[in-house]
């Protein structure tokens, strides 16, 4: 799990289909000082996170895999919560 901010949104006219439904955005991990680093990744989004919101997003396959009752499913991260 790490700290990210919402950089924009994912769109895409193909996907798996145990991704239909979902939100799918954009996000940036941050450095200590709140600076954006790496390059940005998609996430499923639970919350409506809005674009630059600082998020926690997981890298957990596994529980992503489960938010979409898919087990082949490709998805990896998704935010597990909004920063006030």
């Amino acid at each position: 799990m790490f700290l990210a901010q919402v950089v924009g949104h994912a769109v895409s006219s193909h996907s798996h289909p145990s991704l239909k439904g979902h939100k799918m955005m954009l996000c940036q991990a941050l450095d200590p000082e709140l600076g954006l680093i790496g390059a940005p990744m998609v996430a499923i989004d639970l919350f409506g996170a809005g674009l630059h919101s600082k998020v926690m997003v997981s890298t957990d396959g596994l529980g992503a895999r489960h938010i979409v009752h898919d087990e082949k499913s490709p998805i990896r991260n998704f935010i597990q919560g909004v920063v006030d």
